[in-house]
């Protein structure tokens, strides 16, 4: 946090003005903290960081792990149009496979701290390269769902009326003022 207390200014202004519908924007303060924890010399004072969308989503699976578990865990009201309910975290249907192909290969039910293990296994070459296809594939399909659900958060955080007025809209490394320092 910079010495002038705007850090502490932008992470009150993004969840004073949550709608407490879900926790997405908990979710992504609390995942920017971990990356600016994983990665503390990376830039200095008032330089811009790169993080990428990927590596938040990478948190998002240990977070939101225990969320959908054989006792799923539901984030506010559930709409039902016809015998359609639509799902509370746009990547429920993701991460759940990701979740059931896990356990089936682990023959296990996972607790739910797991998804801070499948976030570790997956980061390690030689472990990621060790599990079936099901796993891999379940395990891209979830980053996938949860960068797309990223957006919503990322553009909405701060006043409703205002878009992208915390972070500015995802884009390429190479698009990114030159000052930019990217996360590893």
């Amino acid at each position: 946090m910079d010495e002038n207390g705007r850090g502490a200014t932008i992470i009150s202004s993004i969840l004073r003005h949550d709608r407490k519908v879900t926790s997405y924007k908990i979710a992504l303060v609390r995942a920017i903290n971990d990356v600016a924890l994983s990665f503390p010399d990376l830039a200095g004072a008032g330089q811009d960081v790169a993080i990428p969308l990927w590596m938040l989503a990478e948190w998002w699976i240990a977070y939101y792990w225990p969320f959908v578990g054989n006792e799923p865990i539901r984030q506010g009201p559930q709409a039902q149009s016809g015998a359609t309910v639509t799902n509370d975290m746009a990547f429920r249907p993701a991460l759940t496979s990701l979740r059931r192909a896990w356990e089936a290969t682990t023959s296990t039910l996972s607790p739910a701290a797991e998804g801070f293990v499948v976030r570790s296994e997956m980061r390690i070459p030689r472990r990621h390269a060790a599990y079936p296809p099901t796993v891999l594939t379940a395990y891209t399909q979830a980053l996938k769902a949860i960068t797309k659900a990223l957006a919503m958060p990322i553009r909405y955080a701060g006043p409703a009326s205002q878009q992208w007025s915390i972070f500015p809209k995802p884009c390429a490394f190479a698009a990114m003022p030159e000052a930019t320092t990217p996360v590893p």
